[in-house]
């Protein structure tokens, strides 16, 4: 009996955990004999997560330009927003968003006369709630023109199901025309504490001006009642007006807005004691006077923000916005950054100022692919980029200086502290640690040694190149760490947390450049050798780092998911690590964890501080169905520089599912147990036992609606090919709503694709890698409400990095493998495998199954396979098989034959243990 069959005849239960090991002998006993010394020791290997402490991102059909401010009707929130006939959208939670009728179907009689070239797209609308009616503002002009109108709808209600919902028109409230002081639109309306109504409006000409109106009728409160004269620049508009606390707070857009990520518009904001002003901004100059202090600009995928509206919501304010998402190719701009709504936390400083801080970083550390451990910005490795193991460091990126590099997406670039670890083998110049930029004048590049032969970053924004320059090139064979910040006004070069190098006049940063191709490793213009060398790490973060904040060490919680949830009285595990600056582990002794409960009222210690543990759990507290969890680890470097990471839990379940189909089509824990349907049966493999068998006829699996919330699916998958939309898996409602996954759609591509409703919008994750055709393939997809990802044996092969949609956003009722939504689509022909679900958006190794790794020794010859869709896994070995045993990565690279990974090795006496990882 060879070993194949000796593992076929245990029980399935046992066959996963002796897989991943076989150890070198002079006999295939002496093998059996160290696999079962295996199954005693009852060692299993811990799973390994990530997470950082994230906002909970707004989803679903976000697409809006100019949202009006947010406005509560019964149970649900609505804005409106610039579009043809003035579009609506509404949500119960702030979170999720909807999309709703038109206001008008045909414009009001009087806007043709008022405005001769408008086109039916209404502007710049602003909601308020008056006398038991809500009141639409709208802007009525068109492009580049001063005749323009602010008109007035009203209704009794927001619901569009109301019977007695309708707009009813109440005409103009206030028009300009060529030589006006103003230009009439963009309103917006704020009941103040003493009952008087206001309206701020105004676009470029002489900046934005206040008038008030009638709250009774929402209209003008006389005819020629005066307008004030609020604030000027040479480009302004998008005015929100807000009282809080005594003050009136005008914020306003400065730079221009519709061009997707060419967009210049960021928001200023000043404060007056009375209506009409004088608003002045932080530094005491008057906002006519092109005063405005700056509350948000343009970062990460978060290009051009503009058009402020707040909402309060128990106890705590938010305001809303749009932004031009830098991730997303938007054709009608030519440029990436289709305009969409955003959600954010609103705070105030002690002495009054609105505080808003898009504090983002993203953080590749090259374990196993080119992942941002916060989830925003994922990467993907190009031509065959690969990894190899430093004695320190672990894992690091190797490039091999030819055509080797890392994409990242274009919101990653927006950015104003660039940082990495590297070690340059040397070369050619002008070699390319990072390459960011459009076209070919506009860019950031950092190249290890320029035409002089010195460390060169350079930017040029259009505007002439400036440079950051050290007097020697990037030491050779040698771990180094760079890193470059821009404050706006000036940049500052770092070597190994020291700055070596300021340029006091570079008034350009990142965001000005409008990235939309970037690289690590290689030149946009394939002008230039690719980097010769290797990443330990890469960094970007939003704001100027200080020097020390660059040397301060990198901390990671493993363990738990950042915003997984937590049951009261139950076992919360937790696990982590952390390294200084140059990616130097630190010891136990430099970890402190704590754990807290916090509610609105109070914050309670549940756990710590403890030290000298990288992992552990706790008790979470009994009767705590409220508040949330944080999970903080601190990590203190040599030199005492210090840095926390954070974990928040929400009360909550969540669950995983797995089918091995060594019963049916039964769960593993009997929890959502699966139906065989249309003859579909359970078949048996010679290497993985039970598998599910579809011919493609009317053969699909059928799970419970309940799996419908699910964020990652993952299977063993083996596809018979054939006619293109077989679905491996689709949960949905109908053919108009689905979240689904096929192996080769129209044109031939991957695909999964998730719709609330395919005719209003629909968000893919597409790869061009042929799906294998008769072979056994590992397949993940997870979904965290900001992006989506779509793996092929545990190696990504396409993103989708502003993917804001959730499967449970779908409220599936049918969830199948094997069968699309759509009765015109073929079912699916092959086999599936190993199949988890979870309700957490796991990363690929969190999905893996451990694969069969075969042994046998002939002619003193030890002989492995395992199967190729385990092929991002490394071969390790060890002379020991214990806990504390030192695992070694196999150098040699594995061959490949009839589906399998192969590697051989003269067989000794000395005994070895071998395991996929």
């Amino acid at each position: 009996m060879n070993l194949a069959e000796w593992d076929k005849s245990m029980p399935r239960s046992v066959q996963s955990r002796i897989r991943a090991v076989a150890r070198t002998s002079t006999s295939a006993v002496q093998s059996r004999a160290a696999v079962l010394a295996l199954i005693l020791s009852g060692w299993i290997a811990m799973p390994k997560g990530h997470g950082t402490a994230a906002m909970p991102p707004v989803r679903g059909h976000l697409a809006a330009h100019d949202p009006s401010t947010i406005v509560k009707c019964s149970d649900r929130y609505y804005l409106f927003s610039t579009g043809r006939g003035l579009l609506s959208k509404s949500s119960r939670d702030l979170v999720y968003w909807e999309s709703g009728p038109t206001v008008f179907g045909t414009p009001p009689a009087w806007t043709a006369a008022a405005v001769p070239k408008f086109d039916g797209v209404f502007w710049a609308p602003d909601l308020i709630r008056l006398n038991g009616k809500y009141c639409l503002y709208y802007s009525v002009s068109s492009w580049g023109s001063q005749v323009s109108a602010i008109g007035l709808a009203t209704n009794p209600t927001l619901n569009p199901t109301d019977p007695d919902y309708k707009w009813t028109d109440q005409g103009p409230v206030i028009q300009s025309a060529n030589g006006s002081p103003y230009n009439t639109i963009d309103p917006t309306v704020l009941m103040d504490s003493e009952g008087r109504l206001w309206m701020a409006f105004g676009s470029y000409w002489n900046g934005i001006y206040a008038m008030e109106l009638d709250p009774k009728t929402g209209l003008r409160i006389e005819p020629d009642s005066p307008t004030y004269r609020l604030a000027f620049n040479g480009s302004i508009e998008a005015a929100c007006l807000y009282q809080r606390a005594g003050f009136y707070y005008l914020f306003v857009n400065w730079g221009q807005c519709c061009s997707g990520v060419n967009s210049t518009y960021n928001i200023r904001v000043g404060r007056s004691r009375e209506p009409t002003g004088p608003f002045l901004d932080r530094n005491g100059v008057d906002m006519i006077n092109r005063g405005g202090t700056l509350f948000l600009e343009g970062t990460g995928r978060y290009a051009g923000p503009g058009h402020v509206g707040i909402v309060s919501r128990s106890g705590r304010d938010w305001f809303s916005f749009h932004f031009y998402d830098a991730d997303v190719w938007a054709a009608n701009y030519d440029a990436y950054g289709p305009a969409k709504l955003a959600i954010a936390p609103l705070t105030w400083s002690v002495d009054g100022w609105p505080v808003y801080t898009n504090d983002w970083s993203a953080l590749y550390e090259f374990e196993s692919d080119a992942r941002d451990q916060n989830r925003q910005y994922h990467g993907l490795l190009q031509n065959g980029a690969d990894f190899n193991t430093d004695p320190v460091r672990g894992p690091v990126l190797d490039l091999d200086g030819l055509e080797q590099y890392v994409s990242l997406p274009p919101g990653a670039a927006y950015a104003r502290t660039f940082a990495a670890v590297v070690k340059w083998r040397g070369g050619q110049p002008w070699q390319r640690i990072f390459d960011f930029g459009t076209g070919a004048s506009r860019m950031l590049t950092l190249t290890p040694a320029s035409d002089e032969n010195v460390l060169c970053c350079a930017i040029d924004a259009g505007s002439g190149m400036r440079k950051l320059q050290w007097t020697r090139p990037l030491p050779t064979d040698e771990w180094t760490h760079v890193a470059v910040t821009f404050d706006g006004s000036r940049g500052v070069l770092h070597v190994n947390g020291v700055a070596v190098a300021t340029n006091k006049s570079m008034n350009v940063s990142p965001v000005d450049v409008r990235p939309q191709t970037n690289h690590l490793g290689k030149s946009r213009l394939e002008t230039s050798q690719s980097f010769n060398g290797k990443f330990a790490a890469f960094e970007a973060h939003g704001r100027a780092l200080s020097s020390e904040e660059i040397r301060a060490p990198i901390v990671r919680i493993l363990q738990p998911l950042d915003g997984a949830s937590y049951q009261p009285g139950e076992l919360v595990h937790f696990s982590g690590a952390a390294t200084d600056f140059m990616r130097g582990g630190l010891g136990l002794g430099n970890l402190v964890w704590r754990a807290e409960h916090l509610t609105e009222a109070a914050t309670n210690l549940v756990f710590g501080p403890a030290t000298n543990i990288a992992n552990g759990s706790f008790v979470a507290p009994p009767n705590t169905a409220q508040g949330t969890i944080r999970v903080t680890l601190t990590a203190t470097d040599t030199a005492l520089r210090r840095a926390s990471t954070t974990a928040t839990l929400s009360p909550g379940q969540q669950w995983r599912a797995f089918y091995p189909f060594s019963n049916g089509g039964a769960e593993q824990h009997n929890r959502f147990d699966g139906v065989l349907m249309g003859g579909a049966t359970v078949t048996d493999n010679p290497l993985l036992g039970g598998v599910l068998e579809m011919s493609g006829s009317s053969q699909y699996f059928s799970l419970p609606a309940e799996v419908g919330a699910v964020q990652t699916i993952a299977a063993l998958v083996k596809w018979n090919g054939g006619a293109p939309l077989q679905r491996i898996f689709d949960f949905g409602k109908n053919s108009r709503s689905s979240f689904y996954l096929t192996p080769k759609n129209s044109s031939g591509q991957i695909t999964c694709a998730i719709t609330p409703d395919k005719f209003s919008y629909v968000q893919t994750i597409e790869s061009s890698t042929p799906f294998p055709v008769g072979q056994w393939t590992h397949v993940a997809v997870t979904l965290h409400g900001r992006q989506g990802i779509l793996y092929l044996n545990g190696k990504p092969i396409g993103v989708n990095n502003s993917l804001d949609l959730l499967p449970a956003d779908i409220g599936a009722v049918n969830c199948w493998f094997g069968r699309s939504q759509s009765p015109a689509d073929p079912f699916f022909s092959g086999q599936l495998d190993s199949v988890l679900l979870s309700s957490a958006a796991l990363w690929p190794e969190d999905t893996l199954v451990p694969p069969p790794l075969l042994a046998r020794v002939v002619d003193r010859v030890l002989h492995l396979k395992w199967p190729s869709w385990a092929g991002g896994r490394r071969l390790w070995s060890a002379p020991e098989f214990a806990p504390s045993a030192s695992w070694s990565p196999v150098t040699d690279k594995p061959g490949v034959l009839d589906g399998f990974l192969t590697f051989s090795a003269p067989s000794a006496e000395q005994k070895f243990f071998y395991r996929v990882q």
